[in-house]
């Protein structure tokens, strides 16, 4: 690492085989503005979940907690920023607030940047109203994450 400042990201998001969202779309261009991006996949899915089919896995809390003591016990759990995105699971995004406490312990200065990614108001398939998670999702995104977060990129959408 370089001399100057602490340019390290946390991106926890989705990965999807088939296109560009998520860790798949965020990692490259950051790399590009100079931030060394590490990655956590909170799913694995063939396409995202706007199609009418998709597959794949979805991360639960246990698995995300093992990832990030894997990195704790190695010294490597220090960022400047974190990035979260879609979250499939409502235990994986109560863990997140977890990581968000850990992170910030680490580096005060830690900026937290929040996609509460939920859904949207044009379905690209049907033009309608898609929400793309459980419904119990909603009330940590509001009360708890969404209160940490320095930025927050919701959709207009996810906004109302």
């Amino acid at each position: 690492m370089s001399n100057g400042p602490l340019c390290r990201v946390l991106s926890i998001q989705s990965h999807v085989v088939s296109g560009y969202v998520g860790n798949k779309s965020a990692t490259f261009p950051l790399q590009v503005l100079g931030f060394e991006v590490d990655t956590i996949n909170s799913v694995q899915l063939s396409n995202h979940t706007g199609y009418e089919h998709f597959k794949g896995q979805v991360l639960n809390s246990n698995e995300l907690k093992e990832l990030c003591d894997g990195l704790k016990l190695n010294n490597i759990d220090s960022y400047s920023h974190l990035l979260t995105g879609y979250v499939g699971s409502k235990s994986f995004l109560d863990e997140v607030l977890q990581v968000i406490h850990h992170l910030r312990n680490e580096n005060p200065k830690l900026i937290y940047v929040c996609d509460p990614v939920m859904g949207d108001n044009g379905h690209f398939v049907s033009k309608t109203v898609f929400q793309y998670v459980p419904e119990e999702l909603l009330p940590v995104y509001r009360d708890h994450l969404v209160p940490l977060a320095d930025i927050v990129t919701p959709n207009q959408f996810e906004a109302e």
